[in-house]
């Protein structure tokens, strides 16, 4: 059986205002992908140009089908041309998981 597979994907911008606004269309995009499960997108506290995604997959196989066909999809060709520079882009697998306790009210 094969696990979920979490995308990080760290990158600058060089607007962030265009970025959000082409990475929210882009989102909208990937919906459609075989093997999409979320994506949430952040932004740094530090530096209004740094950009964090994860995004979550069905396994590993439909991460990287889907970071083939990101290059070549118009849906994403916006957030694509607000790139300045990718920091980093890798896959994880879940090793735990610890959760907070619920508190008695």
């Amino acid at each position: 059986m094969s696990e979920p597979c979490l995308e990080l994907v760290i990158f600058k911008v060089k607007d962030a205002d265009k970025a959000r606004i082409a990475r929210r269309a882009a989102q909208d995009t990937v919906k459609h992908y075989d093997g999409f499960i979320s994506w949430s997108a952040y932004e740094s506290c530090e530096d209004r140009n740094l950009f964090a995604d994860v995004v979550l997959w069905k396994d590993l196989d439909t991460a990287k089908a889907a970071a083939q066909k990101v290059m070549k999809d118009p849906g994403f060709a916006a957030v694509m041309a607000e790139i300045d520079g990718l920091v980093t882009m890798s896959h994880y697998q879940i090793d735990q998981m610890v959760e907070a306790e619920a508190i008695a009210a």
